[in-house]
């Protein structure tokens, strides 16, 4: 019976994505975004230390993405990403594989990398729902270690760091609910949630994003919403409901926040970036179904650096789209 449901929503929303309004299709080419470049690019050529890792973990000559599933950016030219589908995280730099060889010595026992983020100091941690653990990646000790071998999570997915309280806020999708943890050892410091449709409850959540501010976003999968909390725990706002047109959501992914408030989010069903302002007004989309620049195919992570670069890991085209805000003050006002 839910398989059909599916079925018959994703066809509804295939069909009434392509029939929308003027005014949408205004919004849709709003100059607010610019694309900017794609990785691997067309003109990509792999190195010899690509070519080598490859055959080491791979059994073949080029290391080439297979399903990328999130980004964590420190500009256009250095971005990590997790690859679900080679189990890999690998760093990109100037368009060049450059993961330290210590990563890649681990990686084949990682099967369902989804959340990373990374602290203040540089130190990267990451989650994999199937093993049921938060991991650091300790770069003085040129490890991947678990935060704390005690903790058992159901289903741990996004993850972010606040930095005032160094804290790791962990979404742990089986359980409904969002931990919080110490970044130093990993110890439980509170648990938020359960699972319902009432605020401050959870159906299946996924990904989260913590702003300058404090402010935390939880995408709320299977209640098809967006909910807002503060940097103690304490619930602030909700907003969004499932539907086939811009504004609603079908398939909610992944979450960050520009400079100006504005709280984007990737909808796989829509294949598209629906952008919101803080009160949960629907402002604009950008993207379409499709194989070239600035179209996406189920689309999943995100992330926002310091200078509004979006990066989105375009996870069906095997690629990283970046994009640059450019009419921030504008889209803020609207």
């Amino acid at each position: 019976m839910f398989g059909k449901f599916c079925l018959i929503f994703g066809f509804s929303v295939f069909i009434s994505f392509y029939v929308i309004s003027a005014q949408e299709k205004k919004q849709s080419n709003a100059p607010y975004v610019r694309w900017v470049s794609e990785y691997p690019s067309e003109e990509k050529v792999p190195t010899k230390f690509s070519k080598r890792i490859g055959r080491v973990l791979f059994g073949k000559e080029d290391f080439v993405l297979s399903k990328p599933f999130n980004v964590l950016a420190k500009n256009p030219s250095e971005f990590w990403i997790l690859d679900q589908g080679n189990g890999a995280i690998v760093k990109i730099k100037e368009n060049t594989l450059e993961t330290p060889k210590f990563i890649f010595k681990q990686l084949k026992e990682f099967s369902s990398l989804v959340g990373i983020c990374m602290s203040k100091d540089g130190t990267i941690f990451f989650t994999d729902s199937h093993l049921k653990s938060v991991y650091k990646i300790d770069f003085n000790k040129k490890k991947i270690l678990p935060i704390n071998n005690t903790l058992e999570l159901n289903q741990p997915t996004g993850i972010a760091y606040f930095p005032k309280n160094n804290q790791l806020w962990v979404v742990e999708t089986g359980a409904h609910r969002i931990l919080v943890l110490d970044a130093d050892n990993g110890q439980l410091i509170k648990k938020i949630g359960g699972r319902g449709t009432a605020n401050g409850a959870f159906n299946f959540p996924t990904f989260i994003w913590i702003d300058v501010k404090g402010n935390v976003y939880i995408v709320d999968s299977m209640n098809f919403r967006i909910q807002i909390f503060n940097s103690k725990g304490e619930f602030v706002s909700t907003f969004g409901q499932i539907g086939d047109a811009s504004g609603y959501m079908a398939r909610p992914k992944g979450i960050a926040v520009d400079s100006f408030g504005n709280i984007y989010i990737a909808d796989a069903l829509f294949h598209v970036v629906q952008v919101f302002d803080q009160a949960g007004n629907f402002l604009y989309r950008f993207g379409e179904q499709g194989h070239e620049k600035a179209q996406f195919w189920m689309p999943t992570g995100i992330y926002i650096d310091e200078k509004n670069y979006i990066y989105i890991a375009d996870t069906y085209n095997t690629r990283i789209q970046i994009f640059q805000l450019v009419n921030g003050k504008l889209l803020n006002k609207e």
